[in-house]
């Protein structure tokens, strides 16, 4: 009698949760690069894509995990057909179907890796001149969010675009409200709008500095342009629900900008 075929052993995870996502994070900012090409010119940039991809998902969830078969799905996107000539307009579509699946997959990853990330460290105190560090607690908090980001800040420069808009992904929502505007600043918010996560509103009710990410919220002592240049601040985090009462109710009654 013949000995019953014995399947594979599942790959197991070997990659840090750390790891993986740092990975997976720098696959997905590299998939515009495909974004938008002939399916053909591009075909060896996207097997070399699938393929580290493919290898980072088996060592970030193993290769009997659900995300490995959702990737699986993605690289066949889109619809087949078979006959004597090849379609160039199908393919084509295809392939943008596969570059929209590839990015929904990375997505789920990340947000499943990031629940297993350890809680990073954010400094809280900032002496004269380290708007450096301060710029980096801000990133991480920016960074923490998965839903939303929510920024009152009565003072505000091009800055708080140029420089920490970066941080938060288009997948994310952002909430700015502000009291003191100029014409440059609502200028670049309008271009940084077209991406299509941002709404913008004007308040004269604020004073304090406030960053929501998701449920969790923090206090600045000093606007974000200014902070930690000339004067000492800090960042301290706070009681959410309360904060979020308070400021929910001032956008409610702020003036639309964007």
């Amino acid at each position: 009698m013949a000995g019953r075929t014995r399947q594979p052993q599942p790959t197991p995870a070997d990659l840090p949760p750390e790891k993986a996502y740092a990975a997976l994070t720098k696959q997905l900012d590299s998939l515009p690069k495909l974004n938008g090409r002939d399916y053909r010119e591009a075909r060896a940039d996207e097997d070399e894509w699938t393929n580290l991809t493919e290898k980072l998902i088996i060592r970030a969830f193993g290769s009997g995990s659900a995300n490995l078969k959702h990737f699986s799905h993605a690289k066949s996107a889109g619809e087949h057909y078979i006959g004597p000539y090849e379609n160039h307009g199908l393919n084509q579509n295809n392939f943008q179907l596969r570059i929209q699946a590839y990015r929904g997959v990375l997505n789920s990853c990340l947000a499943e890796l990031k629940l297993d990330l350890p809680e990073p460290d954010i400094q809280g105190v900032f002496e004269q001149g380290q708007e450096y560090e301060l710029y980096r607690a801000v990133k991480t908090i920016l960074g923490l969010a998965s839903k939303e980001i929510y920024i009152i800040d009565p003072y505000i420069s091009s800055e708080l675009f140029e420089v920490y808009a970066d941080a938060i992904p288009r997948t994310v929502s952002f909430r700015l409200l502000s009291a003191s505007i100029p014409g440059s600043v609502l200028a670049v918010a309008q271009k940084y709008a077209s991406g299509g996560n941002l709404q913008f509103r004007s308040s004269n009710a604020i004073h304090d500095r406030v960053i929501f990410a998701d449920n969790r919220v923090w206090l600045s002592g000093q606007s974000l342009k200014d902070a930690a240049k000339k004067k000492p601040t800090y960042i301290v985090e706070h009681d959410e629900p309360l904060m979020r009462a308070i400021y929910e109710d001032i956008w409610s009654r702020a003036t639309l900008l964007i």
